[in-house]
């Protein structure tokens, strides 16, 4: 699914709603799966986020155990997990259509 996304965290810390909203989102490819988690060790459904197109690195670091929290006519938010430096926190993706 073509959206475009903002990360609502910085390192597990939610960031200022003006950041969020100043912030230019990134635009891509959203999946979600179940994968085997190397950092988990197990299964887990894994929301990753992709360049549209293109076999080029993830834009966002993928988001693990991810659920949707919240819905509307013009967006959802994405929450789970994200993995920096060896580093479990907290993450969420507001995303919207393209």
């Amino acid at each position: 699914m073509l959206v475009v996304a903002t990360r609502m965290r910085d390192r597990g810390r939610p960031r200022d709603k003006r950041a969020i909203e100043a912030d230019a989102p990134a635009r891509g490819d959203l999946g979600i799966a179940h994968v085997q988690s190397a950092e988990y060790g197990r299964t887990s459904k894994v929301a990753s986020f992709h360049r549209a197109g293109a076999a080029d690195p993830e834009l966002l670091p993928p988001l693990h155990d991810v659920e949707l929290s919240w819905m509307g006519p013009l967006g959802f938010v994405l929450t789970g997990i994200e993995f920096i430096d060896g580093s479990a926190y907290g993450q969420s993706w507001w995303c919207r259509p393209a």
